[in-house]
């Protein structure tokens, strides 16, 4: 995991950045408002599946805002890797790892809220989503990271994409509950955000070295998690279709807001090695733009 790296230099980084992070775990408490799935669900819409089966005109909405949401829904629960790589990385009386608890906590309650909602509005088959989820989590997180910075540059431009994601299924779906469901969730998504850019930023200040590889890395090979799941080409198409995910909004939303918060272009005093790192970091929204050429127009897949 840490191939390429001293060990003892990120060690040093993680010391050195500490303070950093206790500061941002403290603002995320003050800031971050905690809000209460039993307040927000719908629970006297619930009803017994036993002497109610499920049936599929029982679902109020379109077929392709159900699969997204059942993608967005499945995604959350792969929460448990996410958690068991970052503990992995960091030591385990750190501030870090104090960070990966809260996290942990607060994320749990997406999946958790969101699965309440698809049982109490009955949008999917209940036995067809518990199989789906436990065959997803049962293949685990695919990605592979060389070493923690890999991981918050990953996280930083994964939360946010989570939180397009969920705000672009609330709006199309024009239901009030899932709107107000997911905005909140939306709004978490946002201040995890916050704090793992502001991280990498952190690293970015005293080690450019260490931090440039890994965005590389990662924003170049950027996916959101999910690539095992059954029928992913599909359920992505329906994603770029219907303007929830794709390459326009990776560009447009992630690639260009965070590299201009991290100021990558203003780093200067790097080795030839890093400065060519740097360059090709500021090549990519050049890149996505041919990508987003050949991407589907709205409304065309089928």
């Amino acid at each position: 995991m840490t191939e390429g790296y001293q060990l003892g230099e990120m060690q040093d980084v993680f010391r050195s950045i500490d303070p950093l992070i206790k500061s941002l775990i403290q603002n995320h408490r003050k800031n971050s408002v905690r809000w209460m799935p039993h307040e927000v669900l719908p629970w006297g819409r619930g009803e017994d599946f036993v002497e109610k089966p499920w049936r599929p005109d029982q679902c109020q909405l379109r077929p392709e805002i159900v699969v997204a949401f059942e993608t967005n829904l499945l995604t959350e629960d792969n929460l448990p890797y996410y958690h068991a790589i970052i503990e992995r990385m960091v030591a385990p009386d750190s501030a870090l790892a104090e960070w990966n608890r809260l996290w942990t906590s607060e994320e749990a309650t997406h999946s958790q809220s969101m699965r309440d909602y698809v049982h109490l509005m009955r949008l999917i088959d209940p036995s067809v989503l518990e199989r789906n989820r436990l065959a997803f989590m049962q293949q685990g997180f695919e990605r592979n990271f060389k070493n923690p910075f890999e991981v918050f540059a990953y996280t930083s431009a994964q939360e946010v994409a989570t939180r397009i994601s969920h705000l672009a299924v609330g709006q199309k779906a024009k239901e009030p509950v899932l709107s107000n469901l997911l905005n909140l969730i939306s709004r978490d998504e946002n201040f995890h955000y916050i704090f793992y850019r502001s991280v990498v930023k952190g690293v970015l200040e005293i080690a450019p070295h260490l931090m440039l590889p890994a965005i590389m890395s990662q924003l170049f090979g950027f996916g959101m998690p999910g690539k095992t799941m059954e029928g992913f080409a599909e359920r992505s198409a329906i994603f770029a279709t219907e303007r929830i995910f794709g390459a326009r909004e990776f560009r447009d939303h992630v690639v260009k807001p965070i590299l201009v918060y991290w100021q990558i272009d203003k780093l200067r005093n790097l080795s030839p090695e890093v400065e060519k790192i740097q360059e090709r970091i500021l090549k990519l929204e050049r890149v996505l733009d041919r990508v987003v050429e050949r991407e589907p127009k709205e409304g065309t897949w089928a």
